[in-house]
């Protein structure tokens, strides 16, 4: 049986300002340029009384100022789009690792957005699992192409590829950086109410069938729904919890809002 605690995504309002900035970016530009040809034969009547060279002056400084603006609105526009996008391809991916835990078969805790913080540490993991098989940290990413690095290393290597042979590459940090600093959060939180608990991790890439993985060291991943589930479903730990402290665990997690 699967009990869920979902919390609110903290990214939902910064979705919906991003989504009215790009409405409002996009639109701006035909509303200065209607403003602008509005203006300038508003401009024609003093040129009558002023003179051509007047009425040239002031289209040319209005022009340039006019073009400054909508070229920082176009700017702004392609900031906001593509950040408007990261937050939406989070949104499916955690969308989807909630209806994967929803399948696995047992007795699961599951907390989706959980935001835990220790002392001036701070972050949120996107699921946690409980149960008596161990405690495990899902940490979802939605990356397409080939991802290349280690367990170790600082930053890892997204490559993509495009028709006619084009590539690019782009360096991102290495999720295991993430994932063991929300580890040691979770760790301290349940030390300071006297439970001393192994805490495990997974690492899920979700949503990408073409993805392929180039990974090395000792880090559970998984790049399908399936090979997730199966991850959780066999693993157990040595130190597996009881459940008592499983039920002292999730009055903890229940209070973290």
């Amino acid at each position: 049986m699967i009990k869920l605690h979902k919390n609110k995504n903290p990214n939902i309002k910064k979705l919906s300002l991003l989504f009215i900035a790009q409405v409002a970016l996009g639109a701006l530009p035909a509303i200065l340029f209607a403003i602008y040809v509005i203006y300038v034969r508003s401009l024609t009547n003093i040129a009558a009384d002023k003179g051509a060279n007047a009425l040239e002056d002031y289209n040319i400084w209005l022009g340039i100022i006019f073009m400054s603006i909508i070229l920082f609105c176009f700017a702004g526009y392609i900031v906001s789009a593509k950040r408007y996008n990261i937050l939406v391809s989070g949104f499916r991916g955690e969308r989807f690792l909630v209806q994967t835990a929803k399948k696995l078969i047992g007795n699961y805790t599951v907390f989706t957005n959980l935001p835990i913080r220790y002392k001036k540490n701070r972050s949120e993991i996107d699921l946690l699992i409980v149960s008596e098989q161990g405690i495990l940290i899902i940490e979802v990413k939605n990356h397409s192409g080939v991802i290349i690095g280690s367990d170790n290393a600082d930053t890892w290597l997204q490559r993509k590829y495009y028709r006619k042979g084009k590539t690019t590459e782009i360096e991102m940090e290495n999720p295991f950086k993430q994932i063991k600093r929300q580890r040691e959060i979770l760790k301290n939180i349940l030390r300071a109410s006297e439970l001393e608990v192994w805490i495990d991790s997974i690492l899920f890439f979700s949503g990408n069938p073409g993805l392929r993985l180039n990974i090395e060291g000792n880090i559970s991943v998984a790049a399908s729904e399936n090979e997730l589930i199966g991850l959780i479903n066999d693993y157990e730990t040595k130190k597996a919890p009881t459940a008592e402290e499983c039920a002292r665990i999730i009055e903890i997690l229940k209070e973290l809002k």
